[in-house]
């Protein structure tokens, strides 16, 4: 009876030992088949722009400046409007634009207002907007810089040059596509980088 007691004792140890195995293994098949799966991401295709040279810019207009060789200068005929140009970059598909006023006939306060009134529209799809004053009484120039930070930001820079007697110089940069800036931020970067060679360059040219 002992002995018969002792055998049955050793059976219920292996069906509970066999039991926690069979367990312990389907918890395991089952971890295996319910992985997580956490999104990656949102990447976009490297891009890299070279350091490019600079030409000048030299007409009858009443200034110049020197622009990237990748770029190309196109007139914009208006009737009612002198000088006005567009700075096209093909391989971007962007464009400067570029206006002038002559303080004879346009008042410098409006042309001024004007312009913060065309930078604060971006207001909308701005994370923010950021403002530099150009300040050079050496070479008479002076002007102010709106930088629109923002992913969906149309047009990402803009600025206004003068001399405050005589000339008025607006400029916009925009892109000829949906704007996803976070894509293109090397180009927008490499962009900056010309403005701002086009300002320190930037000369009035009275003729």
């Amino acid at each position: 009876m002992k002995k018969l007691h002792l055998q049955s004792y050793k059976l219920l140890s292996k069906l509970a030992s066999f039991g926690v195995g069979l367990i312990l293994l389907l918890f395991t098949v089952t971890a295996c088949n319910n992985e997580v799966y956490t999104p990656k991401p949102r990447g976009y295709y490297r891009i890299s722009v070279k350091d490019t040279t600079y030409q000048k810019f030299a007409s009858i207009a009443p200034f110049s400046f020197e622009y990237s060789c990748l770029a190309i200068i196109n007139a914009i005929d208006r009737p009612n409007e002198k000088h006005w140009m567009n700075l096209r970059y093909p391989q971007f598909d962007a464009d400067l634009f570029i206006s002038y006023k002559s303080l004879k006939i346009c008042e410098l306060e409006s042309c001024i207002n004007d312009s913060r009134t065309l930078a604060l529209k971006q207001i909308d799809k701005a994370d923010d907007i950021l403002e530099s004053i150009i300040l050079d009484s050496l070479n008479a120039l002076y002007g102010k810089i709106y930088e629109i930070l923002g992913n969906e930001a149309a047009c990402p820079y803009q600025f206004w040059l003068t001399d405050r007697k005589n000339h008025f110089l607006r400029a916009s940069l925009y892109f000829n596509s949906t704007p996803h800036n976070d894509s293109i931020a090397p180009i927008i970067d490499y962009l900056k980088k010309d403005m701002l060679h086009l300002i320190e360059t930037f000369s009035w040219e009275d003729k």
